[in-house]
Order: C-alpha cells, then structure tokens, then sequence
C-alpha cells in the first residue's frame, strides 16, 4: 500500500478500535476475571493481557469477528493457566460469590448480584452459573461457546436448565428477592 508522507500509521486505526473497545468491554472484563481468578491482580493482568494480544493480532492484519467473544475467552483461559488447578472449563463457585456484579451499572448492581449470588442456593451447577454469568454481560451463546470451550447447542441447554432449576427455587420460595427471581424466571429467555 502506498502511503503519503505525514499520513496517519496503520496501527493508529487500530489503536482507536482498541480504545473503543476497551471502553465498552473493560468492566465487565474485568469483573469476569475477577469472578474467576478470585484475585483482583491476576483479574487486572487477564485484561491486560487480552487486550495486548488483541493489538498483537490485529496488528497482524488477522480479522476477529467476535471481538468480545475473543477478550472473554482470553481472559478465561490466562486466568486459568494462571490457576493450574481443576478442570479447564469449570470455576469454583466460591470464586462468583465474592465479586460484585454487575459494577459500573448502579440501576442494575444489587437485584442481578443478589441472584448471581443466590444460584448456588438454587441448584446450579459451576458450568450453568458461569454460563449465567456471561449472559448478564450480554454475551451471544455462540460467544459464550467460544469463552468455554463449548457448542452454542451446550450452552443453551445448560441455561434452560439453569431456568428450570431457577424457575423451581422461585416456586419455592429459596430466593429471599422472589421479585426478581420471578422476573429471570418468568419473563427473561436466554436467546441469543
């Protein structure tokens, strides 16, 4: 490509969408780091690090379709070298009851981290939370695949029965904020 003198670098359209991106992505990144290293240092080196392959990649002329997606599953697997224990694709459940979620959002913070927090009261197993998980951070099944590992026909079946288990704990009466469990349970679907 011929390029004039005094003409912008090429990584600089880079360097914007990488700036872009980081605003929209950064928080809940970070959060689902955090959730999953259960240490706010490794959770802060995991966004670094997808962000800086990120740039390494893109640099490299390579497309990424899914550019959030691919942070999540970055994250998801440097936070898990990092731990060297357990499986590849399951998480403590210890580790998601002591991050808040979601952060940055106020108007959503208590109702959603509550539920988050009272699924493992309901039921669900380590793979169906973290599928829940990255659906509050408006994750598409087919990304939230990617970030596990998994088929988007997996993921969907283990949120419908996170719904079926969350829908019977509301029923019950084990969520002490029944409202909203009835509304997760009642009203919102997991469609991508």
């Amino acid at each position: 490509m011929d390029r004039s003198p005094g003409s912008p670098p090429l990584t600089a359209g880079i360097e914007q969408e990488i700036v872009d991106l980081y605003e929209r992505e950064a928080g809940a990144l970070l959060r689902y780091a955090g959730a999953l290293a259960d240490n706010q240092e490794t959770a802060y080196d995991a966004l670094q690090e997808a962000f800086f392959r990120f740039f390494l990649c893109r640099s490299a002329g390579q497309q990424i379709r899914s550019a959030k997606g691919w942070l999540f599953r970055v994250a998801h697997n440097y936070v898990l070298d990092q731990k060297k224990a357990g499986s590849r694709n399951e998480v403590g459940i210890e580790s998601l009851l002591n991050v808040p979620c979601p952060a940055h959002r106020p108007e959503a913070d208590s109702p959603i981290s509550d539920l988050l927090q009272g699924l493992r009261r309901m039921g669900l197993s380590p793979r169906e939370i973290e599928c829940v998980r990255l659906r509050t951070e408006d994750l598409r099944y087919e990304e939230i695949a990617g970030v596990l590992g998994l088929q988007a026909g997996t993921v969907g079946a283990l949120l419908a029965r996170a719904h079926g288990k969350i829908r019977k704990a509301v029923g019950n009466g084990v969520h002490k904020n029944r409202d909203f469990a009835q509304a997760v349970a009642g009203g919102k679907r997991y469609a991508s």
